[in-house]
């Protein structure tokens, strides 16, 4: 009896701890529909986004399966739930679009009230709660207590969480690694319909060009939940049939546009489209336990919020577990490959009325279940635009253009819950898991993840400005400084000629003077005299001053020119209308005017006074022979 007693705490105990793991992964498959309440197919699940941005809309689930909000049907399948002050469907901040889902078999998935459990998103790390006492003989006695919690700072070293957590009972699960039990992930990114890799960018910023359209990849390793599973299951033999029953678990993985980022996600217009651009899908070839619920879903511009839930459809056949003696016979899930017929489905959910499957609700079926499933999923988001992004502004400059180099991030979060009841012979209890993933070191960005444990992807844009600086002239060639022109020699001033002589006029011969043979005739003489015409103040007269001739055939011209003396002229600044007209000294301006020569105005004085002297001397013989 007592070695009953010792078992049964024990297996109580490992029930406790293994249960609550097991069911961690369970990510599920189609909308929740439990025995109190039965969602109407055709429904719509709204959730209306908070000003702060994050999605309250699960925690408020009717039984209709709509969650409160401003409804407006799009008649494409699509739902809109815009919050007060809002935009609409168009994509604009603050709109966001459900759409619908018809409800799956309750009996293959498992109830999901993550959006109930875990309104915020932020969570990173493990809450472990587990609590067993035994009921026998109307006294409740505890087996184990745990209440503990691994945080992210927790999983970054090699300590167990009963190093980490000095209360905490030592057994095969606490001696587990802290890293061990928390959930991680990566995003990583490339453009749609590439055939290039994923990049992560655990090294640099990943670029984006405004013009193409991305496809954002969510890597998530569930493998912690297998890892405790798996531990809990060597706490005792026949741990196998621990029975697990009212199972409830769900994850919800959430995406958002950073502050500087600006972009926006793919909004669905209805279950196909949706389908279409949001993926959920085994990462190493295992079979998926996991789908997204689309109805339960909300898509906005900033935001994306995918629940996901247990699927048990798509896990292969596997082999009974447990005591019962007709279980290495029997099969479930999946289906019989000869005949066809699909095996029983075993949720860890069996009707209290009839017990259905009750003999298959136990830990050794959900043991084979998480081993056999995928332990690395991931989600791939389709149709994501970056319009521009504007942290870290870098400038460069060339001649012609300007180049701005700005980066923007992109967060994700997985969150999720497990809970379920536990029986065996005389004991009862409960467990209960809730986890947020952290960025996986591997993948750590090494620009927006340093210093912290979020899920984290860096993208940069590159944006060429030309510049508008107008062209600079070409600066003109400088002119040649001209060369003095030569002065021009100054004229010749001629010295003034002394004036000449009068030649006394001649003597008039006597009139009827003596005869050659007398005639008797006396000779009488008339004397003339010259009248004066010279005026009192008397200039002078051309020719007046000319130089008596050396010869008697008159003056060879230029004879008694004397060479000239060049008169210094004093040099004036500017131009100065005739200013570079020559003075002459000694010569007659009226000479000057009427030849307009200013180089030899003393020549032609002389040619003038010759002219006129001829004249003088042709009047007086023409009158001397009148007489």
């Amino acid at each position: 009896m007592k070695m009953k007693k010792k078992n049964l705490k024990v297996q109580v105990a490992a029930l406790a701890m293994t249960g609550a793991m097991v069911a961690i992964p369970m990510n599920a498959r189609a909308e929740e529909v439990n025995p109190a309440s039965a969602a109407t197919t055709g429904t719509m699940e709204v959730a209306a986004e908070a000003a702060t941005g994050v999605t309250s809309g699960a925690a408020a689930e009717t039984a209709t399966g709509a969650i409160a909000g401003v409804v407006a049907e799009a008649g494409t399948g699509a739902t809109v739930a815009t919050a007060p002050g809002a935009g609409t469907a168009s994509g604009r901040e603050g709109a966001v679009v459900t759409v619908e889902e018809a409800a799956v078999d309750p009996g293959t998935t498992a109830p999901n009230n993550v959006n109930t459990v875990l309104s915020e998103d932020q969570k990173q790390g493990t809450d472990i709660s587990t609590h067993a006492d035994i009921t026998r003989g109307g006294q409740a006695r505890p087996v184990i207590h745990v209440d503990t919690t691994v945080t992210a700072e927790d999983a970054k070293g090699e300590k167990t969480i009963v190093e980490s957590h000095p209360g905490v009972e030592d057994n095969v699960i606490t001696r587990l690694k802290n890293k061990d039990v928390v959930l991680q992930g990566d995003l990583s990114i490339k453009k749609d319909e590439s055939t290039e890799a994923y990049d992560s960018t655990n090294t640099a910023a990943h670029p984006v060009n405004k013009e193409d359209s991305y496809s954002l990849k969510a890597d998530l390793d569930v493998s912690p939940v297998t890892n405790a599973i798996n531990a809990s299951s060597g706490i005792i033999p026949g741990s196998n049939d621990i029975f697990v029953n009212n199972l409830e678990t769900g994850l919800r993985s959430t995406f958002t546009l950073g502050d500087d980022l600006e972009g926006s996600f793919h909004l669905p217009t209805d279950l196909e489209d949706a389908k279409k651009h949001y993926e959920l899908s085994s990462a190493d070839g295992n079979p998926m336990i996991y789908r997204i619920n689309y109805g339960k879903s909300s898509f906005s511009k900033k935001k994306v919020s995918l629940v996901m839930d247990l699927d048990l459809t798509q896990m292969k056949p596997l082999a009974k577990q447990g005591s019962d003696e007709n279980a290495a016979n029997e099969r479930i899930y999946g289906k019989d490959p000869v005949t066809g017929k699909a095996y029983p489905i075993e949720n860890f959910n069996p009707s209290p009325a009839t017990g259905r499957h009750a003999t298959t609700s136990v830990f050794g079926n959900l043991q084979e279940l998480i081993n056999n499933s995928a332990q690395k999923i991931q989600l791939v988001m389709k149709g994501l635009k970056i319009n521009a992004t504007s942290s870290n502004r870098v400038e460069t400059e060339t001649e012609t253009e300007k180049n701005i180099s700005t980066e923007g991030s992109i967060a994700g979060t997985l969150v999720g819950y497990m809970k379920s009841d536990l029986w065996y012979v005389y004991s009862s209890g409960n467990t209960s898991y809730v986890w947020g993933a952290v960025q996986n070191d591997a993948g750590r960005d090494k620009v927006s993840g340093q210093g912290n444990d979020k899920v984290l992807l860096t993208v940069k844009m590159n944006t060429v400005e030309p510049k508008s600086n107008p062209v600079q002239p070409v600066n003109p060639a400088q002119p040649v400084n001209p060369v003095n022109p030569e002065q021009p020699a100054q004229p010749v001033i001629p010295v003034t000629p002394e004036t000449p002589v009068v030649p006394a006029p001649p003597t008039n011969p006597s009139i009827g003077g003596t005869s050659n043979g007398g005639g008797g005739r006396s000779s009488s003489r008339v004397t003339v005299s010259t009248v004066s015409n010279a005026p009192s103040n008397p200039g002078i007269v051309l020719g007046e001053s000319r130089p008596t001739a050396s010869t008697l055939g008159g003056e060879v011209l230029g004879e008694n020119r004397e060479t000239p003396v060049a008169e210094t002229v004093e040099k004036k600044q500017g131009t100065v209308l005739g200013e570079s007209r020559p003075s002459v000294n000694g010569v007659s301006d009226r000479a000057t005017v009427a030849t307009g020569d200013y180089n030899f105005t003393g020549l032609w004085a002389s040619l003038f006074g010759i002219s006129l002297a001829s004249l003088a001397g042709f009047v007086v013989l023409q009158k001397k022979k009148e007489n």
